[in-house]
């Protein structure tokens, strides 16, 4: 090979090689020398935000897995008081041999204080950063601190993050009594044209000082628990107030997010029969009459009989048809409560209404606005309608209790 071929030959090998070389990963970091951040919490503080860590503790868990005891709780909680959100990191860096990694974090809780006061400010950083995929559940602690919150052990499911994460996801299809809201989702509420956004509420049994202990994973009856309660309605990034269950299962009717919902409705004695909505689809449409926008919600509901306390004959037709009506009623009444209710209380349009106005007709939303603001809501006219169909009633027509002879 002559030197001109060779010297043409060493240098495509160095460019083959050069990417290889400078193709390495500078921000590579070991499992073992990373903090698994599964819970943050955000609360006001007198200067600043409390930041609330609870990472895993991976040999305790690995312990469990084995078969072992364990040896200790499960998680660490870590809280420190800092001008910015960003700081706890370098804090958590002072007291712990692992950087803090927040690539599977499962919750955000924050603080009833700090969601009132407004959190617009601290989700700029979860936002931005790349570590947390920002798919994660966001919840409000109702009448207490995301610290307390994520300082209480949870006994079925060992990781509280988990628990807390897995309880939310399947509670709103079951019982339409929450949202399940990513924090993602939360944010895109906030930029969108005539939309409020909303988070469930979570609160504790108890106070934490028995929670945060082991014996809470011990005792059959923990004497703390953490549970969903109600919905917080929010005005852009700040926290007004809290929607009752009922109001909550009339709001994911208005919004197309029930998956499944239960309840009573009054047989021709008077005595409850359960029924349950299996699968539900609700449609909006905006129409404008007279130049003015009106809102048409319509749900269609898939249902069976889930609990017979009444005499009533399932077998007969009648009597289907009037469950079918009376279950209708129910679902309009929920819907029209839940509505008026948020008008009344807080003149939030926490349904989307304007973000419906603003999609079917951009410039009759921007003439709402210039008319009458925020106010718009009060004068929407809402027409609603339901149409229920109840296909299953088990497998036997009527109670046997009316069997039963003294």
């Amino acid at each position: 090979m002559s030197p001109k071929n060779r010297k043409t030959v060493s240098r495509l090998l160095l460019a083959l090689l050069l990417p290889m070389l400078l193709s390495g990963c500078w921000e590579r970091q070991e499992l073992n020398e990373m903090a698994f951040v599964l819970g943050m919490g955000l609360d006001k503080a007198e200067s600043g935000y409390k930041v609330t860590l609870q990472v895993v503790i991976p040999s305790a868990i690995a312990s469990q897995a084995a078969g072992g005891s364990g040896g200790g709780v499960p998680v660490v909680v870590s809280s420190f008081t800092v001008p910015t959100i960003y700081e706890a990191q370098r804090k958590y860096s002072l007291e712990s041999a692992r950087a803090s990694y927040y690539g599977h974090i499962r919750i955000l809780v924050i603080g009833e204080e700090l969601a009132r006061a407004g959190i617009g400010e601290v989700l700029d950083m979860l936002k931005r950063s790349r570590e947390p995929r920002n798919d994660f559940y966001a919840m409000v602690a109702k009448g207490t601190t995301a610290e307390d919150v994520l300082k209480v052990l949870t006994p079925l499911e060992k990781l509280p993050a988990s628990k807390l994460y897995n309880s939310l996801d399947k509670s709103y299809k079951a019982s339409a009594k929450t949202v399940a809201v990513p924090l993602n989702q939360f944010i895109e509420d906030l930029l969108y044209e005539g939309k409020n956004p909303v988070l469930t509420g979570v609160k504790m049994s108890s106070s934490v000082s028995e929670g945060e202990k082991k014996s809470n994973l011990e005792d059959s009856s923990p004497p703390v628990r953490l549970r969903y309660s109600n919905i917080a309605v929010f005005r852009k990034d700040k926290m007004i107030g809290w929607l009752s269950d009922n109001e909550t299962i009339g709001y994911n009717y208005v919004t197309n997010n029930v998956v499944k919902s239960s309840g009573p409705v009054a047989g021709d004695d008077g005595r409850p029969i359960v029924i349950e909505a299996l699968q539900t689809d609700t449609k909006r449409k905006v129409k404008f009459i007279d130049g003015e926008p009106h809102i048409y919600i319509h749900v269609k509901a898939l249902c069976n009989v889930e609990e017979v306390m009444s005499n009533d004959n399932l077998e007969a037709v009648r009597v289907i048809k009037e469950l079918e009506r009376k279950s209708e009623e129910k679902i309009i009444f929920r819907m029209k409560t839940a509505v008026e209710q948020i008008k009344e209380r807080y003149n939030v349009d926490s349904m989307g209404f304007g973000q419906s106005i603003y999609r079917a007709n951009p410039k009759a939303w921007a003439r709402l606005q210039r008319e009458k603001g925020d106010n718009y809501l009060k004068s929407l006219p809402v027409h609603y309608k339901a149409s229920v169909t109840i296909n299953r009633i088990g497998i036997t027509d009527k109670s046997f209790l009316q069997d039963i002879k003294e």
